[in-house]
């Protein structure tokens, strides 16, 4: 099966990120393994306790074992370090390139 990670940049769409691509790696339907989502931007509102979207992002770290980073100057640029979804490791580039090692594709969003 082939491996992805995903970067996402941008808060994006509801039905993109939330709908389509949370519903689908949560669930273990994306027809390939994800293996880590770095979230950077307004992206990591995605993380907030408490959003539908946090609930489908700690399902797939606990269900899938997707490896969730959110980037630290965004989180921290936000306020927003104390109120993610547990699980999320905070870090840069540098950490989801290591956790994306066994990826065959990068797929920025």
């Amino acid at each position: 099966m082939k491996k992805v990670a995903y970067l996402i940049t941008r808060s994006g769409t509801q039905e993109l990120i939330g709908g389509c691509l949370l519903n689908t790696v949560s669930s273990g339907r994306q027809g390939v393994q994800v293996v880590a989502m770095h979230f950077a931007e307004d992206g990591v509102f995605h993380l907030v306790q408490g959003s539908k979207n946090a609930a489908k992002v700690a399902k797939a770290m606990a269900e899938q074992g997707v490896k969730v980073l959110a980037c630290e100057c965004s989180v921290d640029n936000r306020g927003l370090r104390e109120q993610l979804v547990e699980g999320v490791e905070i870090g840069h580039l540098r950490e989801f390139f290591q956790a994306a090692e066994e990826a065959d594709h990068i797929i920025a969003l």
